[in-house]
C-alpha cells in the first residue's frame, strides 16, 4: 500500500504521469516550484512523489500501467492522484462527505481486490484520501466492479469517463449509471435514453474532432506498445491540436532519440524549449544528445540553460561539470562539481564527482 503522504510531497521531487485535467504541465511546474519543490517529466530514484493526472491516463490497452508507472513502483515512488495534488496545492477542497471506509473495506464490499481499488484512487475513478473513502467511493466502486465483470477493460472505463467530463463535470462511476456496449464502449444512463460517453444520443454521428489529450494519450499508449510509427504520427497530431504544450514535442523527441533518429530529435528539442523556455528537462536532454554529437559548446550552453532555471537540478549540474572539465574550463567544472557534492554526497555518483574535484583542485594549484 503507499505510503501515507501530506502537502509537504510538493517541497520534494514531484514527477508527472498522464495529462492534467485541471492546468497545463506548465502551471503545474510552476505550481510545485512556488511550493519549494523541483517538477520532473521523468521519473527516477531521486523523484518524491508521482502525480498522476486524470486526462491521458497511464495504462495500456489492456489495463496494465505504462512503463513509468511500473518504473514508479519499482523504485518505491508513492502515486497520488490529481485530485490530491490540487487538495496540496490549496486549489481544491477536501470532499465534505464522511471518509468511514478504508481501502480494505472497499474491497471486500465491492469485491475488488485491494490492489485495484488503491489503482481506482490513483486514477481519480474513486475519491481516496489518505487510505480512507466515502459511501460515493464505494458505490463508485461496486459500479466499476460490475463492469469488469462484465469484459470491460479498465483502460476503457478511465477513457470513457475522461469523454464523459468533458460535457458532465464532475461526472463519475459513484453519481452515473454505466453499462457496457462491448468490451470496448460503454454507455450512460439518462431519464431519456442512453448516451455515448461524448454525450451525443445512440443514433448515427459524425467522428467527433480529436483533440490533444486524447490524442497524447493514444500516443503514450502506442509508444508503450512500441507502435513507434502510430505513436509518432499521434504525437505530431497532439502538437497540431496545441500549440502551446510543449509535452508532446517533449515526449516524441525522447522517442526519435531513442530510435536514432537524432538530427529529428534535435529539432523537436528546440521546438519543446522554444515553446516552454523553462522546460529545465528539455535543455537537459538538448544538452545531453548534442554532447553524443561531439559538439561540446552547444552541449554546454544547453546545460547551463538547464542548471540557470533549477538550480538545483542535480543531473544537469553533473553532467554541465563534466563538460566543462573536458573542455579544460576546470576552475567552472570544480564550482559545480561543489555545488553537485551539496546535493548528493553519498552515491557512486558522489564519489566520482569528489575524485574529479580533486582532479580540479590541483590542476588550479597547478596554474597558480
Amino acid at each position: 500500500m503507499a505510503k501515507a503522504l501530506d502537502g509537504s510531497a510538493l517541497s520534494g521531487v514531484v514527477v508527472f504521469a498522464g495529462r492534467l485535467a485541471a492546468m497545463k504541465r506548465a502551471e503545474a511546474y510552476a505550481l510545485v516550484a512556488r511550493h519549494g519543490g523541483t517538477p520532473r517529466q521523468e521519473v527516477s530514484r531521486r523523484s518524491t512523489v508521482m502525480v498522476v493526472g486524470e486526462l491521458g491516463w497511464p495504462l495500456l490497452a489492456n489495463g496494465h500501467p505504462s512503463n513509468s508507472l511500473g518504473r514508479a513502483k519499482t523504485l518505491g515512488v508513492p502515486l497520488v492522484s490529481e485530485r490530491q495534488f490540487l487538495e496540496w496545492a490549496g486549489l481544491s477542497a477536501p470532499a465534505e462527505q464522511a471518509l468511514d471506509y478504508s481501502l480494505e473495506q472497499v474491497a471486500g464490499l465491492s469485491g475488488l481486490p485491494v490492489e485495484i481499488v488503491e489503482q481506482l484512487g490513483v486514477y481519480g475513478l474513486i475519491h481516496a484520501r489518505n487510505g480512507k473513502c466515502g459511501f460515493r467511493a464505494l458505490a463508485g466502486a461496486r459500479q466499476i466492479a460490475e463492469l469488469l465483470r462484465a469484459g470491460v477493460g479498465l483502460s476503457v472505463i478511465s477513457a470513457s469517463l475522461r469523454e464523459i467530463r468533458r460535457w458532465l463535470p464532475g461526472a463519475g462511476p459513484a453519481n452515473l449509471r454505466l453499462f457496457p456496449a462491448s468490451s470496448d464502449a460503454l454507455v450512460i444512463a439518462q431519464l431519456n435514453g442512453f448516451t455515448d460517453q461524448r454525450g451525443q444520443f445512440l443514433m448515427p454521428v459524425e467522428k467527433p474532432r480529436a483533440d490533444a489529450d486524447r490524442l497524447f494519450a493514444e500516443a503514450q499508449e502506442a509508444e508503450e506498445r512500441e507502435a513507434f510509427a502510430v505513436a509518432e504520427r499521434l504525437y505530431r497530431r497532439a502538437m497540431r491540436a496545441d500549440a502551446t504544450d510543449a509535452t508532446a514535442a517533449f515526449n516524441l523527441a525522447n522517442m526519435l532519440r531513442g530510435l536514432g533518429r537524432r538530427v529529428e530529435a534535435e529539432a523537436l528539442y528546440r521546438q519543446a524549449v522554444g515553446t516552454e523556455p523553462r522546460l529545465a528537462e528539455g535543455w537537459y536532454n538538448l544538452g545531453d544528445l548534442l554532447d553524443e554529437q561531439g559538439r561540446l559548446p552547444e552541449a554546454i550552453a544547453a546545460l547551463e540553460r538547464a542548471v540557470a532555471i533549477e538550480p538545483d537540478y542535480a543531473d544537469a549540474i553533473f553532467n554541465l561539470a563534466l563538460l566543462l572539465q573536458r573542455a579544460h574550463r576546470t576552475t567552472e567544472a570544480g564550482f559545480h562539481w561543489r555545488k553537485y557534492l551539496k546535493l548528493d554526497d553519498r552515491s557512486a555518483w558522489a564519489a566520482r564527482a569528489r575524485k574529479a574535484l580533486r582532479y580540479c583542485e590541483m590542476v588550479g594549484r597547478e596554474r597558480g
